[in-house]
This record gives structure tokens, sequence and C-alpha cells, in this order.
């Protein structure tokens, strides 16, 4: 591993953070997207614990060719294991690990963290939440991310960042996630839109996306009933295939069924796999 791709200065970038343009969406946007569809393994948690080459089987069966792992900590360790063994029983099974989940890190924290992407093979590794202690200053988190996605880059792993619903919880008038995308480099930070939590904090998908174009290089594929709570993915209220046809606009290069109901796992992702199959991608 090269020196200067694990150690990155932290220069500040010349384009405006936050600033949007054509060239971003084109950049953003890869030249072809895999048409196969990713689970985030979160999907299937308590399979995972019992089973865990089982569990990544039964996912292969349904016919998903990408995993989006979770459980990278700042010890380097993926889901309890060496990131290479994780990353080898899901290639073993004809799928690939894409994506990862990890804890909230600093910059001082990010060299074990980059390492350990780069040997599970990563193309993306996402900071999927913000404890409540974290929420009172959103652009000093935009900064940190800024900070983190410098020393990503050149290591051949996209930084990102992914939402849930507190994000659109107002604060002195401000929507917390506007304030990051605002204020975070799109070349040091893309974002992986929930497209469950955008709907169920207030802000429809299709708007996010055209408001800033280019920004969400992928998405969580999750369902809403009229209540807002989650349910099978293609028996709700989100209209998945007018987000997909604007898949180049967002720069969607891979995107993951998650369901988080415990009920009959593998059956609600079997659905989802189904569902998905009949849209336009």
């Amino acid at each position: 591993m090269a020196a200067g791709a694990m150690i990155a200065p932290m220069a500040c970038s010349s384009k405006k953070q936050g600033e949007q343009s054509a060239e971003t969406v084109k950049a953003a946007a890869p030249e072809i997207m895999p048409k196969e569809m990713g689970v985030q393994a979160y999907s299937v948690r308590d399979a995972l614990k019992e089973d865990f080459a089982g569990s990544m089987k039964k996912i292969a069966d349904i016919g998903y060719k990408f995993i989006e792992g979770y459980g990278l900590g700042l010890d380097g360790q993926l889901y309890g294991m060496a990131p290479s063994e994780y990353s080898k029983i899901v290639s073993d099974l004809g799928m690939e690990l894409v994506s990862c989940h990890s804890s909230y890190f600093t910059a001082d924290q990010a060299l074990k963290v980059i390492e350990a992407s780069q040997e599970a093979g990563l193309k993306h590794l996402v900071i999927p939440y913000l404890g409540e202690e974290l929420r009172s200053d959103y652009r000093k988190v935009a900064e940190n991310l800024n900070q983190v996605g410098e020393l990503f880059k050149g290591t051949g792993v996209t930084f990102g960042y992914h939402n849930h619903a507190f994000e659109f919880e107002k604060s002195n008038g401000e929507i917390p996630l506007e304030i990051m995308l605002e204020n975070t480099d799109p070349e040091l930070v893309s974002f992986e839109a929930d497209l469950y939590w955008v709907k169920k904090g207030g802000y429809e998908p299709l708007d996010l996306i055209n408001k800033y174009p280019g920004r969400f290089s992928l998405f969580h594929v999750k369902d809403a009933n009229a209540n807002l709570d989650q349910t099978t993915v293609g028996e709700g209220i989100i209209d998945f295939q007018s987000i997909f046809n604007q898949k180049d606009k967002a720069g969607l290069e891979y995107y993951f069924v998650e369901d988080e109901r415990t009920d009959d796992p593998f059956g609600n992702l079997t659905k989802a796999y189904k569902h998905i199959n009949t849209l336009t991608i």
C-alpha cells in the first residue's frame, strides 16, 4: 500500500464545497451500472449470528450478486473476522462484497479502517449513523467527513455517509442532511440515500436527487406503507421505478435491498428480488 495513498494531505479542495454542476454529475455516474441487485447484510442479522456462511449462501441462492456488509470496527475487524476472510466467503458463493458500514470515526482513527476496506476489496465504505452526541453541530460533522474523505482519496475506496430520518428534522430552520450535503466536497464524500428513511423524514427521494445531483452513489431500497412503517419492497408507497429512472442523475453505482424486519427475512428478500426484477433499471 503506497504511503501517499494512506496519508493524503489535508489540503482544501479548489472546488467550492457543496457546489453542484453537470461535470460533477457526469463524473459521479458510472458508464455502466451493474443491473444485478445487492443486499445489506443487516437484513438477515439474526441468521448471520447462527450460520454466517450458510446465511450468505441463502442470499446468493435468491439471486443477489452484491453484498454490503456491516460491523467494520475501528480495530480493523469486519464482523469479528479478518476483512479478507469475510470477502472470501462472499466471493466463493459467486457474490462480491462491494460496500460496508462502519462505526463513526474521525480522521485520526481512519488508518485501520482504510486498511481494512482495502483488504476486503471494498469499493465503498459508509458511515451509517450519528449518535445523538454528534448531532448538535452538523457543520462540524461535515468537516470531519471531508477530512476522512481526503484520506480515502486515492485508495480505491469511496467514502460516504448514510441517512436515517433524524437528519431531516429541522434545527434552527435548517435541514441537517442539507447542511451535510452542502458542506462536504463531492470529490471526497459520497452519500448513500436510504429511500425509506428519506420518505419517513418527510423528504421525497426524487426531490433530494434533483436538488443534489451526482451525490448519491448508493441506494438502500427499502419500502414504506401508508403509515410510513417498513414493509416489503414492492408492497408499499415508494415509486422505485421513478427513482431508478433518475439513477444517472443521482450518480448511482450500486443499490442494496434492506429490510430491517426480523420476520421471515429471506422471504422478504425473495419478494423484493422478484419485484425489482419487474422494474427497468
